[in-house]
């Protein structure tokens, strides 16, 4: 192999400066089949990974998955991993020069607003992208339930992570249910031994390889490889032996927390407080690390009622809007000898560049507790002052509420018994970390084959992800704030002008305490709460979106309740419990909620497709001009043909991709459609409008009618028993997500029997010629015989059964990315058609 850049030229031209990697990052450059990386706090974990696929991508593109993908659970990290991506990949800008070699660009999935370049990545499956989400974003997304996006868009999301893709799973001790998750993902990848599906790697400080083996990763990888940083056993840079034995001296605080604590957590915390100030040593930061939100919040509290000054005060927990988040870690930012006292949650456990000189810790996992110890002294710096001190406090394990988040008993008694006995914590003396996880919930194979199916059941609910995704107590929701008019508070709907941004968005964990808070009354108004109404999807060029007032069931285990991921408005007049300073409270505040201005000329996003209306075609609208459907079709095949050409698909996969685009819109000319996108009178068919406004609705055009449905079947009833022609019907219908797995009737929709009905076609419906690229659909009158169970009358396999055996002999994986695959096609041809650009 003829290097285009060496390592270490490649890493100074990464970070900007002279700068020699270490023997543990040239081995993750080098090696593409790692499952496990194992490197202290510090040591660089993330400039390996990127950089080292950044460098991978330069020199060996056919064998380097196109997409990065960062899954952290924590926000705070992906907002720190983002930033240091778009540095290293702003100074190799010009590197990647080849035409298969272009320039990574960067993306955030977090909760919030839609970004300019939101569909960037997906509109480009062919080039190199470096996605950082929270694992609620990226996890939910890939087991075809994508939290905060419509479910027509499930299936774009799974299928492109699913394929061509690195994942990397990060501070993995924090990611709770989704680490058995992510585990048994890489094994069902593994087992169908195709090369262009996604490969994972979990990286941490504390990672045990054991923790990986659930049930089917077990059988599917039972040696999975594992890099630690210090398997080449070469020399020690200076800097490296400094960070290693950086002193850190031990010994139990004379505080205790009991479970007496639960009553009143300022006993706790005044008596912590006292012994805090005596330790504080002036000049030098001291770090709080305590294991509850509301822990930390009265220790700031009584640290203020103390007489220390809220200048020299930080709270950092996850419970605030990113907004103020960020002055607080700006905060955090200043030099390290800084006169301050810093009370933190375990949100500093990963992510957070800081030291101290003293640190406070209550008891935790082990695993947890070298995180923490890695926040003290953590270069070595003290090392010739005599080091630092840690002081770790003694939980009552009988307190049921107090030892929350961690309910593995166990655990803590074995952390107990190690910190016991420990009287330096230099990350070189520690103890190993056998800390294993407790899974309650483990995906097998026929819960997630079941995922693959985005219809909601017949009593309209979708299949629950969220044990999969996160341990119940981490599940959040959104809150932000902002002024309702007077005349507008408690109606059922109001109309808002500007989608939340991300900078207003403030975490609260979803629990009955939040609900029966948000559902209070103020005086005699009901509390002002709204979510947003999920059809009312905002169009190109119309910024006010509509919002319901929230009504849960408080008392009810059936009745509405609160959902993951779920984004909800506040009234900053009536709604306080915020405070800037200490985040979320979950009660009434004193103050109102100041809001986080939102500019009016924010970015609308494209249309795109993603909402959950299941009727109507936006993308069939607001053009500059008339396209005829004839011209649509090849455009989107040629569209569909350049994808696969760049992603070096093979030839069988690229004709059948081609045979799908070319035939994808032909039930548009079912000519009651024809009618509402304006056709005239012996005029050319068409694909898109010839206005930027809709024609008024035809009186014979049935509500949801589904034009991919109509084309589908308009391709299986002249090609059905050619090879393919089910994985190509597929991929018609799909083109919307609307249309996959079964063909169901809507509730409202009636035919006269015998006839059927399903998205608005209804049999014998009639469909004229229609050119498609180099072949012709002849005209056809239409049969939903599909829908019927079993065979037909004419020994046909019905649709569910078709579409079962293709997810049997193609496998999710596939079948979602070439249906994406269509998608994108069909977008890109869009935008063109349109006069946008498709590369920004």
């Amino acid at each position: 192999m003829t290097l285009k850049l060496s390592i270490d030229a490649f890493y100074e031209r990464g970070y900007g400066r002279p700068v020699v990697p270490f023997l543990y990052q040239r081995t993750v450059a080098e090696r593409d089949d790692i499952d496990v990386l194992i490197a202290p706090t510090g040591l660089g974990k993330t400039a390996a990974v990127t950089l080292g696929w950044a460098w991978r991508l330069l020199n060996t593109p056919a064998t380097t998955p196109r997409r990065l993908i960062w899954c952290l659970p924590m926000r705070t990290l992906v907002e720190q991993t983002v930033g240091e991506a778009r540095r290293w990949m702003g100074n190799l800008e010009g590197t990647f020069t080849d035409r298969h070699q272009i320039h990574p660009r960067v993306h955030t999935l977090m909760g919030g607003a839609i970004s300019k370049n939101e569909d960037d990545w997906r509109l480009h499956p062919e080039r190199p992208a470096i996605l950082v989400g929270t694992q609620d974003m990226l996890v939910s997304r890939a087991l075809m339930r994508g939290y905060g996006m419509g479910r027509f868009g499930w299936p774009i999301d799974f299928g492109l992570l699913h394929t061509d893709a690195l994942w990397v799973f990060d501070e993995v001790q924090l990611m709770g249910a989704a680490l058995a998750t992510s585990a048994q993902l890489e094994a069902f990848r593994r087992r169908c031994e195709e090369p262009s599906l996604a490969r994972s790697i979990w990286i941490s400080a504390t990672l045990q390889p054991e923790w990986l083996r659930t049930i089917d990763f077990a059988k599917t990888i039972p040696n999975p490889r594992v890099v630690r940083w210090n398997d080449d056993n070469g020399p020690e840079p200076e800097t490296l032996q400094r960070r290693l034995d950086a002193i850190k001296h031990v010994r139990q605080a004379n505080t205790r927390l009991s479970k007496e604590h639960e009553k009143d957590p300022m006993v706790y915390a005044r008596s912590l407080t006292k012994e805090v100030c005596t330790a504080h040593q002036p000049g030098r930061t001291t770090l709080v690390i305590v294991n509850q939100v509301q822990r930390a919040q009265a220790i700031y509290q009584a640290l203020l009622d103390a007489g220390v000054e809220r200048a020299r005060l930080l709270l950092l927990h996850s419970r605030f809007r990113p907004a103020d988040r960020k002055d607080i870690e700006r905060e955090l930012a200043t030099p390290a000898n800084s006169d301050r006292i810093v009370v933190a949650t375990q949100a500093v456990e990963a992510g957070v560049d800081l030291t101290s000189a003293v640190l406070f810790t209550e008891l935790a996992p082990w695993s947890s507790l070298v995180q923490r110890f890695g926040r003290c002294n953590r270069s070595g710096e003290l090392n010739t002052e005599g080091g630092a001190e840690i002081r770790w406090i003694d939980i009552d394990l009988d307190g049921k509420q107090v030892v929350m988040p961690y309910d593995n008993i166990e655990a803590l008694q074995h952390a107990r018994t190690l910190i016991d006995g420990l009287k330096d914590a230099a990350p070189r003396n520690l103890p190993p970390i056998t800390d294993t996880p407790l899974f309650s919930n483990i995906l097998r194979a026929k819960d997630f084959e079941e995922l693959f199916d985005t219809d909601p059941d017949l009593s309209g609910y979708d299949l629950d992800i969220s044990p999969y995704v996160r341990d119940e107590e981490g599940v959040d929701v959104r809150l932000f704030w902002r002024p309702i008019d007077g005349v507008d508070k408690g109606k059922d709907r109001i109309e808002v002008d500007n989608p939340p941004l991300r900078e207003e968005l403030c975490a609260a964990p979803l629990s009955k305490e939040l609900e029966t808070w948000l559902q209070e009354k103020r005086g005699d108004t009901p509390a002002s709460v709204y979510v947003e109404l999920p059809n009312a999807r905002r169009r190109r060029g119309s910024k006010p979106c509509t919002w319901q007032l929230l009504r849960l069931d408080v008392g009810s285990k059936s009745g509405r309740r609160l959902r993951p991921g779920m984004v909800i408005l506040l009234d900053s007049e009536t709604m306080s419990g915020y405070d800037p300073a200490l985040g979320f409270l979950g009660k009434s505040h004193k103050d109102r909620v100041e809001p986080i201005s939102t500019p009016h000329n924010m970015e609308e996003p494209t249309e795109n497709e993603l909402g959950q209306s299941t009727e109507g075609d936006p993308l069939s609208f607001n053009f500059c001009g008339p396209v005829p459907l004839s011209q649509h079709l090849i455009d989107v095949r040629d569209e569909v043909s350049m994808i696969a050409r760049e992603i070096d698909l093979g030839d069988d996969d690229t004709r059948i991709l081609a045979r799908a685009a070319v035939w994808h819109d032909v039930g548009k000319a079912y000519a009651p459609f024809q009618a509402l996108l304006g056709k005239l009178d012996g005029g050319e068919l068409l694909a898109k409008s010839t206005s930027n406004e809709k024609c008024d609705r035809p009186a014979d055009l049935r509500p949801y009618f589904r034009h991919e449905l109509a084309s589908s079947l308009a391709f299986l009833q002249q090609h059905d028993n050619e090879p393919n022609a089910d994985l190509i019907a597929f991929l018609i219908a799909a083109h919307h997500g609307k249309v996959r797995m079964a063909i169901r009737s809507l509730p409202t929709e009636y035919a006269t029997p015998p006839l059927l009905i399903a998205r608005g076609v209804q049999d014998n419906d009639y469909i004229p010629s229609v050119q498609c690229g180099d072949e012709r659909s002849e005209e056809v009158t239409l049969s939903l015989s599909l829908m019927e169970m079993g065979t037909d009358s004419e020994g046909r396999f019905s649709w569910a059964a078709r579409t079962q055996r293709l997810l049997r002999t193609h496998g999710p994986f596939r079948l979602a990315y070439m249906e994406a695959l269509v998608r994108m096609a069909d977008w890109r041809a869009s935008r063109r058609e349109r006069g946008d650009s498709v590369y920004d």
